[in-house]
């Protein structure tokens, strides 16, 4: 670069050693901010420039102390401003909030807003705020089994702010989860907004701001209004605007916002960031128990009153501010005049106009700032560290002084919220689940741990435990969730208290009755949407899987917050009773005693079952029912003539509670189709043996368990139609002809995979509560799982079972729709991709297939227009007609006797209490749903590909002639493939 000009006053310019002339530094710094300054930082130094002949941007990097106090001074003399350092699209999104504003205005603004953060008003705010984490606390001690501490840390930060900011109190956790945490998403939802509208404010981000705007912020400005003018204030952001501020309400409208999207990431990330440094640093965590013994010790009852006195507590959360990034890495402005800074090595001047960016990250892990920064040491504060007078050297959330400057407003509310949280904390013990993974996100600016810090055993640390069931259950109605449960709280009355059901399932029966009386059938002309958005979708993880589900349908936007809030509620807090004291009656029918529990609820019948106990109907189960799909050809005849098999003593390994019998059983069949034997752990029993009954109920309930669990629910639901309808709406715009084919068959499967995501993968939840497994039989389950899963063609499929002696109503009727399904896709695809080339040159589709490979637990084979056919057509196959097969199955599980879901060892039928269960989950996925005979022609994009989607409606419609011609001479009819009880997809 040589020489560098003289700058206006005569002080020069940044030498070349602190300079980079590149476009891919600019570059760099676009791609990465945080990184690429913590980079030049270690290259140029405390103070320097990057700049490019390609372009007139340049960058004016300031890192450490010295530095940034010089920067403020600037930001505060009106030399360095806000406008034009963001670009255009951002400002619009934000609007003028305090953040965007410069000069008088911002100084004013800013004065007031630091009022409601001042010394006087955090001591109002303390209380509130310890209340509500010992609250929050304590419900998850009472929850039970697993839960994960760092989701649970965002959800109890996010009622802190709503309290603080808003004056939203004393809220019943159901009221909480129907009202307010549905604003969580759209939050999140905002923020994820903000990156993308570097060129225009992101229209999405537009709609979630104003909706909370509407929804959230105004009706708390109005209540906070009503109590200001009654003269009734209460310790909260807006009352303390209103009341002690001459902003007008607009303003204080949208600072209220502001503080919430602002200042909630970054408190909920530091909180839970606590808990990650107390897992990973255990000589850390020594001290800190240390702490809080000696604190605990001499503050009792009024412990927030003390938290300045917390001592290493207090310096360990100083470190995790610095450790843990919490928000933005940097603060941006605009030189305003030519500039001069002094430095070590002299005085050198800084242009007009250049973007002057503040690292923060940067000075927090300045390796000539802190010792070993890299470290986690709360140790290095304890040499009379201020965050008053080292306003520079520590600056996780901003930097400056409180008026002009940058100072963070919500700085010291984040302090006494981790103080808070920290403290409720010493009341509690927890064990974190082993083997999970600890290291942060990347590419967050608010990281999490990634394996969530799930934990188990989070007890209060003198809690005194209670064994009584009808003590617990007295404890459940009692809550102010159960009697905020409309129309099943309260009390159970005489008549409806049956000793043989416990508590969870008498409610869950009226519950579920609640919704199904409220349910209308939806069509698909009507709730079939056209595709708006192409975005990454917000997301949970399956409890001990990897597998995320989307949580956000197009298709079905309300979900039913209070009901999904209910059935949780129920799961989490209800007790878990495996009932052993009550059983059958001598001579009582089962069947019609579980039916008049949930008999006014019952889905559909595809087939009647008249003979459910003899050997023909095992026969029938494996050549004509439910097991086909399962049914395989033995690599070698056995010499008792075994041809066939259905194998399912893998499942022994499950582990199941105290006092069931261990599932797994296999069945052989002969050429003919007559059973042979079933072989039960090491244990063969034949036809005629005295325990041969026993044997055929155990392979019955096993072959259920497997279909429901692992085929059915894993397979169909959390892996095929979840992984797919993710791909679809991330990795294609809304115009794309792959889309719009695909959009279909994912109607309302993020909203049924969500619920089913807590309802049944849950502990405690309805699966666990009507099978036998454990928590780790669960897991075992998940994991044997995704380790057997396929995804072959249904011609792949019947290859592989090798059935060479009889022909299979599964095989038949389902060669037939496969047909349908693949013609139908061939046509629909051939209309936009006329070569392989067209399809190869379609980066959107790559991205999608690229995704999928990601995802799916199989390898995806190569991008072909072949195997594209082959894949959706399989998608279109699974979740209608296969999802009919598996999850249709009402006719096996109304009679304990026949395919129970758990039964006592040597019993030949389930007990009355998981016979009820199980049937429960029958009634809940069993609402009507849009049919694979409904026109959804209108979401194409042109007349041809109408035209093909109503020749594929046309096609099924005219299979249920044929289906019906070959179940009017068959043994047993079969209607799996008929499409007259087809959905047309994943959606219940």
């Amino acid at each position: 670069m040589g020489n560098q000009p003289s700058t206006e006053a005569g002080v020069a310019p940044l030498p070349d050693s602190k300079r980079a002339n590149s476009i891919f530094s600019l570059l760099a710094f676009a791609k990465d901010p945080k990184a690429a300054m913590a980079e030049s930082r270690d290259t140029l130094g405390n103070l320097f420039l990057i700049e490019s002949a390609v372009v007139s941007e340049k960058i004016a990097g300031f890192c450490g102390p010295e530095m940034l106090s010089q920067y403020d001074a600037h930001v505060a003399a009106g030399h360095i401003v806000r406008e034009n350092a963001l670009p255009a699209g951002i400002v619009e999104l934000l609007g003028p909030i305090l953040a965007t504003l410069d000069g008088d205005v911002h100084d004013s603004r800013k004065e007031a807003i630091m009022g409601a953060f001042s010394k006087e008003m955090l001591a109002s705010y303390a209380p509130i705020v310890f209340e509500i984490v010992q609250k929050e606390h304590a419900a998850w001690a009472a929850h039970g089994g697993e839960i994960s501490l760092a989701l649970s840390c965002k959800k109890t930060v996010f009622k802190v702010f709503l309290a603080i900011l808003y004056g939203i109190t004393n809220l019943t956790p159901a009221e909480y989860d129907a009202k307010f945490d549905p604003f969580r998403d759209l939050l999140d939802s905002f923020i994820r907004a903000i990156p993308k509208s570097s060129k225009g404010a992101d229209a999405e981000g537009l709609v979630c701001k104003q909706r909370l705007l509407d929804e959230l912020v105004a009706p708390a400005l109005a209540a906070s209004q009503a109590r200001v003018e009654a003269k009734a204030p209460v310790p909260c952001f807006l009352d303390y605007m209103l009341g002690q501020t001459e902003l007008t309400p607009d303003v204080v409208h949208l600072e209220a916002f502001h503080a919430l999207f602002a200042g909630l990431g970054g408190t909920q990330c530091l909180v839970v960031n606590t808990i990650t440094a107390l897992a990973q640093y255990p000589t850390v965590a020594e001290k800190v128990h240390a702490s809080r013994a000696k604190f605990v010790i001499k503050y009792h009852d009024d412990r927030w009153r003390h938290f300045d006195n917390l001592g290493y507590c207090n310096r360990f959360l100083l470190e995790v501010k610095r450790f843990y990034s919490a928000g933005p890495a940097q603060l941006f402005g605009r030189t305003t005049q030519e500039l001069t800074f002094t430095t070590p090595d002299g005085e050198f001047a800084i242009p007009k106009g250049v973007l002057a960016v503040a690292g923060l990250d940067a000075t927090n892990r300045h390796p000539d700032v802190w010792t070993d920064p890299s470290v986690f040491n709360p140790d290095r504060f304890d040499n009379g560290f201020s965050e008053a007078s080292d306003l520079y050297k520590l600056c996780p959330h901003a930097i400056g002084k409180t008026t002009g400057g940058r100072k963070c407003a919500g700085r010291d509310l984040a302090t006494l919220v981790l103080q808070a949280s920290l403290v409720s904390l010493f009341d509690f013990k927890w064990t974190l689940v082993p083997n999970q993974d600890l290291s942060l996100e990347e590419g967050k600016s608010t990281p999490m741990p990634k394996g969530l810090l799930m934990a188990s055993s989070f007890t209060h640390r003198h809690s005194e435990s209670e064994t009584e069931c009808d003590v617990a259950d007295w404890h459940l109605l009692n809550l102010p969730e159960a009697k905020a449960l409309v129309g099943i709280a309260g009390t159970v009355s005489d008549d409806e208290d049956d000793a043989r059901l416990d508590l969870w399932t008498r409610l869950m029966i009226k519950l579920i009755a609640k919704k199904q009386a409220r349910w209308n059938k939806p069509v698909a002309n009507e709730v079939l949407t056209v595709p708006q958005f192409q975005k990454e979708l917000p997301k949970m993880t399956l409890i001990q899987t990897n597998i995320q589900v989307a949580t956000e349908d197009e298709d079905w936007p309300n979900q039913p917050w209070l009901e999904i809030q209910q059935s949780n509620f129920l799961r989490d807090y209800a007790p878990f009773v495996d009932n052993f004291e009550h059983t059958w009656l001598p001579g009582e029918d089962m069947e019609r005693y579980v039916m008049s529990k949930v008999g006014s609820m019952w889905p559909r019948v595809n087939v009647h079952w008249n003979d459910r106990y003899s050997d023909r109907a095992l026969e029938l189960l494996a050549f004509n029912g439910f097991g086909q799909h399962l049914l395989t050809k033995l690599p070698e005849a056995h010499d008792d003539g075994s041809y066939y098999g259905i194998c399912l003593n893998f499942l022994k390994g499950l582990e199941v509670r105290p006092g069931y019998a261990k599932y797994g059983a296999d069945a052989f069949f002969s050429a003919e189709g007559k059973v042979t034997k079933i072989v039960r752990g090491d244990v063969t029993v034949r036809p005629g043996d005295d325990n041969w009954a026993y044997a055929k109920l155990c392979f019955r309930g096993s072959l259920q368990t497997k279909i429901t669990a692992v085929d059915h629910l894993l397979g169909v639901h959390a892996t095929v139609a979840n992984i797919m309808v993710i791909a679809n709406r991330e990795q294609l715009p809304p115009t794309h002809p792959l889309r719009r084919l695909i959009k279909p068959f994912t109607f309302r499967s993020i909203a049924i995979n969500y619920g089913a995501g807590r309802a049944l993968f849950w502990p405690k939840g309805m699966l666990q509560r009507a099978y036998a497994l454990t928590d780790k039989g669960m897991k075992q389950t998940w994991d044997i799982g995704l380790a057997n899963f396929k995804y072959e063609t249904f011609p792949e499929h019947i290859a592989r079972q090798n059935i060479d002696t009889t022909t299979l109503p599964f095989h038949e009727d389902g060669m037939d729709y496969w047909h349908i399904c693949r013609s139908f896709v061939s046509n629909y695809v051939d209309l936009y991709y006329k070569s392989e080339d067209a399809l190869q040159n379609d980066t959107d589709v790559h991205a999608f297939w690229t995704f999928l490979s990601t995802k799916l637990p199989v390898p995806m084979r190569t991008l072909t227009l072949e195997n594209l056919k082959d894949f959706v057509a399989h998608f279109i196959f699974l979740v209608s007609s296969m999802h009919n097969h598996l999850g249709t199955i009402a006719e096996y599980v109304s009679d304990p006797a026949f395919c129970p879901s758990a039964w006592v060892e040597g019993e030949l039928a389930g007990r009355p209490s998981t016979g009820v269960r199980l049937a429960l989950i029958m009634t809940a996925t069993g609402f009507a749903q849009p049919a694979i005979t409904e026109d959804f022609s209108h979401i194409m994009l042109d007349d041809a590909a109408k035209a093909v989607c109503q020749a594929f409606t046309a096609a099924v419609t005219a299979q249920i002639a044929v289906v019906d011609a070959r179940n009017a001479t068959r043994v047993q009819p079969f209607q799996s493939f008929n499409p007259k009880t087809m959905e047309m997809a994943v959606s219940i």
